[in-house]
Parts: structure tokens; sequence; C-alpha cells
């Protein structure tokens, strides 16, 4: 529920932003009530910044190589987990096997946020698995940060760890 909770925050903020923006186009400094004119005009510098830099972050892929020691010629096979379900949104995990002489290795990893994540930013740290055997199961350890932002700006960092199973 604090999930839904900060979104929503984070909505109310971005949508106070373009009232602002579109307000000041409009009427320019009227826009701003005397009660909260501080306020807003924080928000308004904020929100410009943010756009700015936006423009030049970089993207960033949650990807982690796992193995390089496998032959490329070789089939793959790729398994998804859930480590982690909200009501608002879910962490998702993707390990990629090479299928060599009737085992799975695992050569790489990448996780991601799906869902309502309004205000959430996911990294995706490190992975630890072994080999399985087609009809088996593998033991996997993820780690990752879960960074909460207040209009784009990082509030808090929660560090994840996540034990499981792939089926």
């Amino acid at each position: 529920m604090i999930h839904l909770l900060w979104s929503i925050i984070n909505l109310i903020i971005l949508f106070y932003f373009l009232y602002l923006i579109v307000g000041f186009i409009r009427k320019g400094k009227r826009i701003f009530n005397p009660k909260f004119k501080v306020v807003s005009i924080f928000v308004l510098v904020i929100g410009i910044v943010q756009v700015i830099s936006a423009a030049n972050s970089e993207e960033k892929t949650n990807r982690i190589t796992i193995t390089n020691n496998y032959d490329k010629k070789n089939n793959s096979k790729v398994e998804k987990v859930k480590p982690e379900d909200n009501l608002t949104f879910d962490i998702n995990m993707l390990v990629k096997y090479s299928i060599e002489q009737n085992e799975l290795i695992p050569i790489e990893s990448n996780s991601s946020l799906t869902g309502f994540i309004s205000g959430y930013d996911w990294v995706f740290i490190s992975i630890e698995t072994n080999n399985y055997k087609p009809n088996g199961k593998a033991k996997f350890t993820a780690n990752g940060i879960l960074n909460w932002n207040l209009f784009g700006i990082n509030i808090y960092r929660e560090p994840k760890t996540f034990s499981g199973i792939i089926k």
C-alpha cells in the first residue's frame, strides 16, 4: 500500500508542475497563489531542472553477464522469475542459459520493474546461480537497490536481496 501512496504523490507533483507550466505560459506570474508562492516556484524550478537533466541521462540496462565460457553455437533457454510481486509493481528477472551436454549453464541475467512504477527505479547489482540439469532446479540469490524518487530526486535507497529456485 505504501508503494501505491508513493506513486500517487509523485503523480500529484507531476500534475501540479504541468498546471504551473501551462498557467505560467497563459497567465504569467498571476498563476502563483500568494499562500503557496514559495512551494509553487520550488516545484516549477525543480521540474524544469529534472526535465533538462532527464534529456542527458543514460538508459541503464540492468544486465549482468554471469559467464563468457560457453559455446555460442549451442541452443539457449531463458527462465523467468518474479522475485517480488507487489500491489502496484513487480520485480522481474530473466536468466539466460546455454544448453551444453545435458546441462544448463547460466550465461546472463537481467532484471526490470513492471507495473505502476511512478517514483521508483530498480538497479540490478548481482546474481549468483549454478548449473542444473534440464528437469532439475537451480537456486539463485539476487541483489539490487530499489530507489524511491520524488519528482526524479532520489529520496531513499532500499537494498533488496532475493533468494529462490529457478525451475
